[in-house]
């Protein structure tokens, strides 16, 4: 069970991945050591899985779009595995509510688009409904 400290280092890290242990300590109340173990054991828990960078994608020409898919019942597995090894996937969730799935595409502009189409096109995919970031707001 994770306890409010556990909550407040998460948070911390989720603001910036590279926030120093000693940061962590000063700001939750212990010491560098402890900041440490704590850390370890939400990753040997499986919660913390590892640290990442916040990519300002415009600035690169790229973008992100995020699919709300409704996949057949059957080939469900078939339809998943070829969703997943598709080119840009970076992400697929099972949903709740009117959709199946909910998969993350990033890449370079039109390219998206390409992909889009393409998972589109997968046996098993009943229905898409694309929606591309356009600029992150917070």
């Amino acid at each position: 069970m994770l306890d409010n400290m556990d909550m407040r280092i998460i948070h911390m890290l989720l603001k910036n991945a590279k926030v120093s242990l000693a940061e962590i300590g000063k700001e939750v109340g212990i010491s560098q050591p402890a900041a440490r173990k704590r850390l370890e054991k939400l990753k040997k828990k499986g919660v913390v899985l590892g640290s990442t960078i916040t990519l300002n994608e415009r600035r690169i020409g790229w973008e992100r779009a995020i699919l709300a898919l409704n996949v057949g019942k059957s080939n469900y597995l078939k339809t998943l595995e070829a969703i997943q090894k598709t080119p840009l996937v970076t992400a697929v969730y099972t949903t709740t509510g009117p959709y199946t799935l909910a998969v993350e595409v990033l890449g370079p502009v039109g390219i998206v688009k390409e992909v889009i189409r393409q998972i589109g096109r997968i046996k098993g995919v009943k229905e898409l409904c694309p929606l591309t970031f356009v600029e992150k707001i917070k």
